[in-house]
């Protein structure tokens, strides 16, 4: 076999170690994304917590993101529907026992379909509670706002008004008459082994395909088998010719 055609079979072993690695890499960062959900959603089903308690007078909120909450007092007039694309999430005031208020994803609503009323009266709710979102770039035809932002929406709801909103479950969502508002839980640390055995695969594959660069140019500086080295005289002696 020539030299040449080692070198390639060489560089393309290396290669197809590395490609091996890199689908190695992939599962186990999908392994990790995997725990990362797994976590969010475990802490979503964590026993539901007092709302008011866990917000201090001046509004810093403790470590709720993402958990289940309970919170007593009664709907107000104020609401607004929330997204980039149908179906929209009806969004409304909540006024808590203290005289405080939060932001409450009662469901969604499909284009064409009535915004059903709020129940009247004193409410206790349980929700998952969320922080504001992101900016959205554009809200849907006919809904007020891309995303759920509490910045824009203490301009006109009534304050003090708390950073963050609350999402109903899609039996109570159901029982106002409205379809399940789609739950974005936060993203949480997952189980950081899968990550690092993921980034170790993908360094194993840099290395391959080094080695095989290594071994390739290994067999380009082996002498041919045609070339003959002449060794060189000793002092003293004449080389022969």
């Amino acid at each position: 076999m020539s030299v040449r055609a080692r070198q390639v079979l060489a560089v393309l072993g290396g290669f197809v170690v590395a490609g091996v690695m890199v689908v190695l890499g992939l599962w186990q960062m999908a392994s990790y994304q995997e725990s990362t959900r797994d976590v969010s959603a475990a802490r979503a089903a964590e026993d539901a917590v007092p709302l008011t308690d866990n917000v201090s007078e001046t509004g810093e909120v403790a470590d709720i993101y993402g958990r289940r909450v309970t919170v007593s007092g009664s709907y107000g007039p104020e609401e607004v529907l929330v997204g980039e694309s149908w179906p929209v999430r009806v969004t409304t005031v909540f006024q808590m026992d203290d005289g405080r208020n939060v932001a409450v994803v009662r469901g969604a609503l499909d284009d064409g379909e009535a915004v059903p009323a709020a129940p009247a009266g004193d409410q206790e709710i349980t929700g998952v509670f969320l922080a504001p979102d992101l900016p959205a770039q554009d809200a849907a035809t006919g809904a007020d706002l891309g995303s759920v932002r509490v910045q824009s929406l203490a301009q006109t709801w009534p304050s003090p008004l708390i950073a963050g909103y609350v999402t109903l479950p899609p039996e109570a969502s159901a029982e106002q008459g409205l379809a399940e508002a789609p739950l974005q839980l936060p993203t949480m640390e997952g189980s950081p082994t899968h990550r690092g055995y993921a980034l170790q695969w993908w360094v194993f594959a840099a290395g391959a395909v080094g080695f095989g660069i290594y071994v390739a140019r290994g067999f380009g500086r082996q002498p041919s088998p045609d070339r003959v080295e002449i060794p060189d005289a000793e002092p003293g002696q004449d080389q022969a010719v």
